[in-house]
């Protein structure tokens, strides 16, 4: 299958499931896929493959382990209550799609590498964070933000791959770690793992 389809079919399901495992495979597939494309560059310095193994293995590995445990622990978080009926997050999917590709005809874009890829993955990872209201789902739009910011790192700077490779394991961290580790506590007060929950924390 070619890349780009799957990438584009990946990204669709992150914005138009409303099931988390769903998403959560759309977000391995993007994750592997942006993997796949930058490995070739992080073969010159043993840094930077270093750095790579460790990166790819928490959020191919790790990242979804940490999601799985917790909606098993938390059954609530299996559905992410998307704010947008079906045909309205379709038509955003495609929306998205038409975007990424009209990217590529942008002269200060043309020359990047891999354009339309990374302004897709971003807008679909910024699509996920709106769409559902779920806060795990904030936690795999942040990750599917670091594999676009990973792409675009690759693409516009292939000569820092140490660089690119060190800023990707701390959003790895960050957004996997740290974020379940805040979403444990809230779910204790608020089951529904609803973004309009947090809305009523401020005081």
């Amino acid at each position: 299958m070619n890349v780009e389809l799957l990438v584009l079919l990946a990204g669709a399901v992150l914005i138009v499931s409303a099931r988390t495992v769903f998403v959560l495979a759309a977000y391995a597939v993007l994750a592997v896929t942006a993997s796949l494309l930058i490995f070739p560059s992080v073969l010159a310095s043993p840094v930077a493959l270093a750095f790579f193994v460790v990166t790819t293995l928490m959020k191919v590995v790790v990242a979804p382990l940490g999601v799985i445990l917790f909606v098993r622990g938390n059954p609530t978080a299996a559905d992410l209550r998307p704010s947008l009926t079906l045909p309205l997050r379709l038509l955003l999917a495609i929306g998205f799609a038409l975007v990424s590709a009209a990217a590529a005809h942008i002269p200060a874009l043309s020359a990047i590498p891999l354009q339309r890829l990374v302004a897709y993955v971003v807008l679909c990872g910024v699509g996920t964070l709106i769409v559902h209201r779920n806060v795990l789902s904030h936690i795999l739009g942040l990750l599917v933000l670091g594999a676009g910011v990973t792409l675009a790192g690759a693409a516009l700077a292939p000569q820092l791959p140490e660089s690119i490779e060190l800023g990707a394991t701390f959003d790895a961290l960050v957004g996997t770690f740290i974020g379940l580790a805040l979403i444990r506590e809230f779910a204790t007060h608020h089951p529904a793992l609803d973004v309009e929950s947090l809305k009523r924390l401020r005081g």
